[in-house]
């Protein structure tokens, strides 16, 4: 895991170079502006929790991202994530993971297929000023389906985290070698290829995008490959457990 540098305080810089009352003030303002920015942003979910998994802070897009429920952050705010239901094996994955960020003062990035859609979260320890606090981290949240974005943050400059845990809402009706299969359509392979990727015959593989296909409808082609990149599954998820 790569050490992040964490950010100063601009604040601080500003009153060490003999900033004036004026400009700290628009220090201020302009960080209040920028939180503003990220948490109205309506494909960023933003959600502060602290060691024992209570939610501090969530906005209305990271409760969509999590929640099938029709539920507001004010339902949610100041309960912890196993209060509001997730599955046992999530909660204590969460729990460790944030408890490892605080500790160390590293930021992750973690993917997640979640109710059907790949996540990442940029997730950092968040410092208290209070002397009892045992820490809290934040966490930015995006979809991102199968594609350029993708291939980016999973080969980037920084180590990606995979959840063991997924959840695939409506795509839990498929089979593990099904959802392998849709996988790799979603990376755009032919019949023929995914055959020689899987070890299968063509066949076989043609059974499978027929399954498939029923369990959707009848969807075939183009929209069998667009719900594939929308839900921007990667082969190994087939492998992770379903919660």
């Amino acid at each position: 895991m790569k050490q992040i540098p964490q950010s100063s305080d601009p604040g601080g810089q500003a009153a060490a170079h003999g900033a004036s009352a004026e400009d700290l003030l628009k220090t201020i303002e302009s960080q209040c502006f920028i939180w503003e920015t990220v948490v109205s942003d309506p494909a960023t979910g933003v959600a502060l929790m602290d060691r024992d998994g209570r939610l501090l802070y969530i906005n209305k897009q990271s409760v969509r991202f999590l929640f099938t429920d029709n539920l507001t952050p004010e339902e949610i705010i100041g309960k912890t994530i196993a209060e509001l239901g997730f599955p046992e094996d999530w909660v204590a994955e969460r729990l460790r993971i944030s408890a490892e960020i605080i500790d160390s003062g590293e930021s992750i990035l973690l993917r997640t297929v979640w109710q059907g859609h790949q996540q990442f979260s940029w997730m950092r320890s968040i410092q208290s000023e209070n002397p009892g606090d045992l820490g809290r981290v934040l966490a930015i949240t995006r979809r991102v389906v199968a594609g350029e974005e993708s291939e980016h943050l999973l080969h980037g400059e920084y180590e990606v985290i995979e959840s063991s845990l997924i959840r695939l809402g409506k795509l839990d009706v498929l089979t593990s070698r099904e959802l392998e299969v849709l996988a790799l359509v979603g990376q755009g392979m032919s019949t023929k290829q995914i055959a020689e990727v899987l070890f299968r015959s063509a066949k076989t593989i043609e059974n499978h995008r027929e399954s498939i296909s029923k369990k959707f409808g009848r969807v075939q082609g183009v929209e069998l490959a667009r719900i594939a990149r929308e839900a921007g599954l990667l082969p190994s998820d087939h492998d992770r457990k379903r919660v």
